[in-house]
């Protein structure tokens, strides 16, 4: 078994992909063929790559996006020139992190046809090339031929019955470029990092979570079905418990019909199905009350299946068995009398054990030894010694003389106990006889017939429940899935406060209290500060935001964002492009109102680090990402870049971002730059352009306390370009500084006291995250707890605006006299703001 053909062991509700690239390249001018096929699910995707002159290596990028959007555990590459450096190339895609082999097989046309009219079941006047709409498509083809062969060789059985390829390339999705998701932490490939998909995906059922996945990582530019999936989330918000008991009872649906079609079906898993059919009749009833629109006689089918489940098999015998583990008759009577026929010569061989076993309960009776319901001599198999009756020593000693001096009629026969074989164990006897023998051998011959049977007509039940209930199970899945998604959807709109974005026509992006949900998701960064922002198109504007009030009404094209490190310049950056990949893939924002026009296209520009695989430096990279944005950014792209060109000198730096701009206006893109180079401000060609403006995230310096605070806000202008010092001068970096570290790490670690202390503390009701220690205003004792913005501002879910008012900044432990000071008004409690050491409570005593 190979990663990408392991089948019966999969475990993992994620998808698992098997890809086959085959990859061209002419004057240094790459095209590729893409084929991935998930043999569990028997899902089939492809797609066809070409670069240009201009863009040499866009099919090697796109290939590496597709890798990383579909979860991929082996593949297998095929070159179809002798000059493209293998060696290169697997560093170029990052192949070492996967599971790969190289194939030198190349399959002629005809073959490929051959091929395809078996596997994806093809009966038509086309050629099965064309049938499948890939007659244009001479590379995904052969890499689609490749990709079968490949596990043909390792397990025949998995391959049959596919479904239709699904081909990627056309203008529905938006364009991800720069492997954006991963550098806007959508996904990751470290599984310690917190990703947007572990934030969102709260579905219940495994084809739902790959169905939330795909729509993530593949946004798309259309309105209308968009829309609809706003307006499913919408119209189940107000049941989403409801819903998800009924998803959390249906198993992998989507897994167990390909496992149908494929007669590999566990006939425990016949019961996964009944008891999934029960909760989607359950569900189905609900969302017809809620208005949902279903499709007609969906109810109907399903309850047939239903019932045909439990009219055909033993359920309960069933949950007992593997395929390969069939040892009793899994039917129900009268559904196959030849099988109906064994098990009741079988039941006669056990019988005549029973009638055995009776005699020697009679003779307990008979001596009036015992009394009650008990059994004293019992009916036992073992396949290496057959059937036997077992008795305790203690009862046999007590009718040995009476049982040996009995027989038993058995078909007209008498057999004398006096001829049996007693076996004495420690503290039982074993009785044995040529009977016993006989019923065994009778036995077990049925048992041969019946196994062989059982397994038959259970492979002929599959095919059976195939031809009949596939279509309505391949039906089951989109709908449950689509209502997985949207009641995930909806419970992240009330536990993380999100809203539903408006789309309109044109190219602008307007929003108001802006979050970014990763970031606010870490409630020890304290309260997250939203902020208001719009691009674009300034007619499309409904609100008086700050780059309005900076474009002197001209529209805003490229927004430059300043700010000290940790200001949160890129947070806010990122946000933007987190919000757009939520919207345009039909999920809520985090944001109080989003307004936009769909973009094609996403580029980031935002990890800078050395790629040891692609063999280049910070530099290097940088300048490859730049080059591949300007290739194939339009007026309907959106770009993020933070810190571009900081793997260079300052010169060099300046006239490359300030180059990058002209550029990117000129294409009419859409964009936004976090950097420190005040410089910019003093290009003449940059000074001409009404279409670019300065913002930055401004801190203080606050003397009293001496620490910088963050106000987290979108201000006018480039800010202070002397900011460093101000950071400097609230650090005291000489032999002082280091002393008083070290005096409070002695202090910190003091027998563990203040740690281990921290741990017997009691935790509030409100949030178990905060530890009610001492008074935050002194040194006293806790008796309260006060929230900062009062309770009674929130809304039925607990929010107040954009926070729920049990975060655990909005709450701090008092004393007594300081909670009833401040309900007097005598203290006014402002808040947490974040400084350069950390979160700090600011507050004002008012003077009596």
């Amino acid at each position: 078994i190979s990663p990408g053909t392991n089948f019966e062991y999969l475990n993992e509700p994620t998808e698992n992909n098997i890809v086959s690239l085959l990859i061209d390249e002419n004057a240094g001018i790459y095209s590729v063929g893409y084929a991935a096929i998930d043999v569990s699910t028997g899902k089939t995707i492809c797609n066809e790559i070409h670069s240009t002159r201009d863009d040499k290596t866009y099919a090697l990028d796109e290939a590496f996006n597709l890798l990383q959007t579909y979860s991929t555990s082996e593949v297998i590459l095929t070159l179809d020139s002798k000059e493209i450096d293998k060696e290169w190339l697997i560093h170029y895609l990052e192949l070492e992190s996967l599971h790969y082999s190289v194939n030198t097989k190349r399959f002629k046309i005809s073959f490929q046809n051959e091929l395809f009219t078996r596997i994806f079941s093809i009966n038509s006047f086309l050629s099965a090339i064309e049938f499948l709409d890939l007659e244009r498509h001479p590379y995904t083809t052969e890499s689609l031929a490749v990709l079968i062969d490949f596990i043909i060789e390792h397990d025949e059985s998995i391959i049959e019955k596919m479904n239709k390829p699904q081909f990627l390339g056309n203008n529905r999705y938006m364009y991800i470029g720069n492997n954006a998701m991963e550098q806007l932490s959508v996904i990751s490939r470290d599984p310690a990092d917190i990703t947007l998909l572990d934030l969102i995906d709260k579905t219940s059922t495994a084809f739902g979570k790959r169905l939330l996945k795909e729509r993530l990582l593949n946004p798309i530019c259309d309105k209308e079905l968009l829309e609809k999936r706003y307006d499913l989330t919408e119209l189940l918000l107000p049941n989403i418990n409801r819903f998800e008991t009924h998803l959390k009872q249906i198993y992998d649906l989507e897994r167990i019909t390909r496992r149908i079609k494929l007669r590999k079906l566990h006939p425990v898993e016949l019961t996964y199905i009944a008891m999934s059919l029960e909760a989607i009749l359950k569900l189905l009833d609900d969302a017809q009350q809620n208005g949902l629109d279903i499709e007609e006689n969906l109810y109907d089918e399903t309850s047939e299946m239903l019932k045909v489940l439990h009219d055909t098999f033993e359920l309960d015998i069933c949950a007992r068995f593997r395929i390969e583990q069939i040892n009793d008759n899994l039917f129900k009577d009268g559904i196959y009398p030849a099988i109906d026929t064994i098990v009741k010569t079988q039941e006669k061989e056990v019988d005549k054990m029973e009638s055995v076993a009776q005699h020697v309960e009679s003779l307990f009776e008979k001596d009036k030894l015992f009394t009650g319901t008990t059994k004293y001599a019992t009916v036992a198999y073992l396949e290496s010694e057959g059937y036997y009756l077992n008795l305790t020593k203690n009862r046999f000693t007590l009718i040995e003389k009476s049982l040996k001096d009995s027989f038993v009629t058995i078909d007209n026969q008498h057999h004398f106990f006096k001829d049996f074989q007693y076996k004495y164990l420690k503290n039982a006897v074993k009785v044995q006889a040529p009977l016993f023998e006989e019923i065994t051998r009778n036995y077990e011959t049925s048992q041969v017939k019946l196994v062989s049977l059982v397994k038959q007509r259970y492979i002929e039940s599959l095919d059976l429940l195939e031809n009949r209930f596939s279509l309505l199970l391949d039906k089951l899945i989109v709908f449950i899935a689509n209502i997985d998604v949207a009641i995930s959807n909806a419970k992240c709109s009330k536990t993380m406060n999100l809203s539903r974005p408006v789309i309109e026509e044109g190219s602008f992006y307007e929003a108001i209290g802006l979050r970014h949900p990763i970031i606010e998701s870490n409630d020890e960064r304290g309260i997250y500060v939203p902020n208001d922002i719009f691009l674009g198109n300034n007619n499309a504007s409904t609100h008086n935001h700050i780059t309005l009030n900076a474009s002197d009404g001209e529209d805003v094209l490229g927004v430059l964002l300043y700010g000290i490190n940790s200001s949160g310049k890129s947070s806010l950056m990122k946000s933007i492009g987190l919000s757009v990949v939520l919207a345009q893939a039909g999920f809520f924002v985090p944001a109080v109102e989003l307004r936009f026009g769909l973009y094609d296209k996403l580029f980031t520009r935002i990890v800078s680090q050395d790629n040891l695989y692609k063999g280049l430096s910070t530099f290097a990279v940088e300048m490859m990402e730049l080059k591949n944005i300007f290739n194939r950014a339009n007026e309907r792209s959106l770009v993020l870049g933070d810190e571009i060109s900081q793997g260079t000198e300052t010169e060099s730096a300046l006239a490359i971002v300030s180059s990058a701009i002209l550029k990117l206006i000129s294409l009419k893109s859409t964009f936004i730059f976090a950097t420190h180079l005040h410089q910019l401000g003093s290009i003449p060609q940059l000074q001409k352009l009404q279409n670019l403006i300065f913002l930055h995230l401004g801190i203080k310096y606050d003397e009293s306390n001496d620490s910088l605070i963050y106000n987290r806000v979108l201000q006018l202008g480039m800010g202070d370009s002397l900011y460093g010092l101000e950071f400097a001068k609230s650090l005291h970096m000489d032999k002082e500084f280091l002393t008083m570290a070290q005096t409070i790490r002695e202090n910190l670690n003091h027998g563990g006291s203040d740690v281990k202390k921290l741990q017997k503390q009691k935790r509030s009701k409100y949030n178990k995250d905060l530890y009610l220690s001492k008074c935050a205003l002194c040194e006293e004792q806790v008796e309260d707890v006060h929230h900062i913005v009062e309770q009674q501002e929130a809304d039925r879910d607990g929010h107040i605006d954009h926070f729920h008012k049990n975060h655990k900044y909005n709450l701090i432990p008092l004393c007594k006299n300081h909670h009833n000071l401040v309900h007097e008004g005598k203290i006014n409690i402002s808040g947490f703001v974040m400084t350069n050491e950390g979160l700090k409570l600011h507050y004002e005593i008012k003077e009596s």
